[in-house]
């Protein structure tokens, strides 16, 4: 007598649960990052860009300054708008899809984008000593803080 092969989702049917299903959750995984990829294609742009989470940003304190970083790929300074107020900074800008001359586009990952992020600097800076560098896609912005803002020396005496 023949009997059907029985695979692993189907062992439920024995009343093992979990248990007669080893790995449920690397199934569960590779469905999660099947729907996560099948969206990125179909909508081209992803939503973490148009929810203001691109580009990304790193912004240390110096001291004296604050130096921020952000990660610009394809991205001239030409098409890059940054302001800065006392304690806000903005970054917006366009990242083209243009394609040389005689050239063609077998397959486009980096699609053109326009973004716009805003984040709140944890204290007043000297905008007018600000200054805004890019190289190899990455911007640098080297902030000096307002001098009430920078940390003061104190002196400690003996009593």
């Amino acid at each position: 007598m023949l009997a059907r092969w029985k695979e692993w989702r189907d062992w439920d049917d024995l009343g093992l649960g979990r248990f007669g299903r080893p790995f449920a959750g690397l199934d569960e995984l590779r469905r999660e990052m099947d729907s996560l990829l099948s969206d990125f294609e179909r909508e081209g742009v992803p939503a973490r860009w148009q929810a203001g989470l691109w580009p990304r940003l790193e912004l240390n304190d110096e001291g004296k300054w604050l130096l921020l970083q952000a990660e610009l790929p394809g991205v001239t300074e030409k098409e890059l708008d940054v302001t800065v107020t006392a304690d806000t900074l903005t970054v917006r800008g366009t990242r083209k899809d243009e394609v040389p001359g005689g050239y063609s586009v077998h397959r486009r990952e980096r699609p053109a984008v326009e973004f716009a992020r805003s984040i709140t600097l944890p204290c007043r800076i000297d905008a007018e000593r600000a200054e805004a560098t890019m190289k190899n896609g990455v911007l640098s912005l080297r902030l000096p803080k307002a001098a009430e803002a920078q940390p003061k020396q104190i002196t400690v005496k003996a009593s």
